[in-house]
């Protein structure tokens, strides 16, 4: 069963891949803005197999560890807190300086009534998730996910909506229905202990499949977008299975993961003034300007996410309970001896 070191550590690639993401962007409004043929952006397209497809896969795998026991209105109010409070807070701020900052990619092209009906930005994920996670409270008070037999069939659903669904994009539906297959899987990988099934010889024969199908793929039509598909999920499936069967543990990644939330919230906002910044001062140089985004954006955001955590009411833009001042601990144990 994979260890705490070991999910970090995936997440903390997870973060990599996504911070890479905004930094390169795509040819037409968003990061770079490099030519569809540039190595970057070629690449760019083929991680959109595994980047939120590993997020989401990880947040079923610990949400397995601690599933819900109890009633669904707690577990609710719970994640309503986690995701959807910083997804308006933070969200909300973001669109707003998008707004107000000359030279950002989206300059406030928002439709101010429909904020967050229509997700903003990569806070859609935060929309699709908490819809994932009520509706699999729902499946496990049905006991639809207790045993393979049902938890399979659940999954085959989940798995023809997001091949051939098609749910509009208001509040986050069209993305619950691509994710929901990568958060169930990973539930899967932990109640049923996937990680542990079958031979050593696993990971060399995922290797092979996705290989194979990237191969075929490349022959025939690279991935520029990202209209789900069979295809699609066939590689993405294969990716996290293979990154779970591989177990990494690499410290300082497991350690980005545990800022993972923070970094996803916040880091588009560091990578877009870095970019700014270093274009105003005339560094034309791709690779600088990539490795100065992407580092922008991890360091940007834990220092921000530490801020918060320190000030009034910080938390509320990180979803988390307000911590307990160690003074107002240690005055509470002194009294009571």
């Amino acid at each position: 069963m994979s260890s705490g070191l070991s999910i970090n550590t995936l997440r903390g690639f997870a973060c990599l891949l996504l911070v890479g993401y905004h930094v390169i962007g795509d040819s037409s409004n968003s990061g770079l803005r490099l030519p569809d043929e540039h190595i970057a952006s070629q690449l760019n397209d083929w991680l959109a197999l595994v980047r939120m497809p590993l997020f989401c896969f990880l947040s079923g795998m610990v949400y397995a560890r601690r599933p819900l026991t109890g009633e669904i209105t707690p577990f609710a109010i719970g994640k309503t807190r986690r995701l959807l409070l910083p997804m308006l807070v933070v969200g909300t701020g973001f669109a707003l300086l998008q707004n107000l900052t000359n030279g950002t990619n989206n300059e406030g092209d928002y439709n101010w009534w429909l904020l967050h009906t229509v997700p903003v930005a990569h806070y859609w994920f935060l929309e699709a998730l908490f819809i994932i996670f009520i509706a699999t409270a729902v499946l496990e008070r049905l006991g639809w996910l207790s045993t393979p037999r049902s938890f399979w069939t659940v999954w085959v659903l989940a798995a023809a909506l997001h091949c051939w669904g098609r749910l509009p994009v208001y509040f986050g539906l069209n993305g619950a229905a691509y994710l929901a297959p990568f958060f169930l899987l990973g539930l899967a990988a932990h109640r049923f202990e996937l990680d542990r099934a079958g031979p050593r010889w696993t990971p060399l024969l995922l290797a092979a499949v996705i290989g194979s199908l990237m191969l075929l793929w490349a022959l025939i039509d690279a991935p520029t977008d990202n209209y789900p598909g069979m295809q699609r999920l066939v590689v993405s499936v294969c990716l996290c299975l293979l990154l779970l069967r591989l177990r990494p543990q690499v410290g300082w990644l497991a350690w980005l993961g545990t800022w993972s939330f923070g970094i996803y919230l916040f880091h588009p906002v560091f990578t877009a003034g870095a970019r700014m910044m270093l274009k105003a001062a005339q560094v034309q140089h791709i690779g600088v300007l990539l490795v100065a985004g992407v580092v922008a954006g991890l360091a940007g955001s834990i220092a921000l996410t530490a801020a918060l955590r320190r000030i009034p009411y910080g938390h509320w833009a990180l979803g988390e309970k307000p911590a307990r001042r160690a003074s107002a601990a240690s005055a509470a144990a002194t009294a009571a001896r």
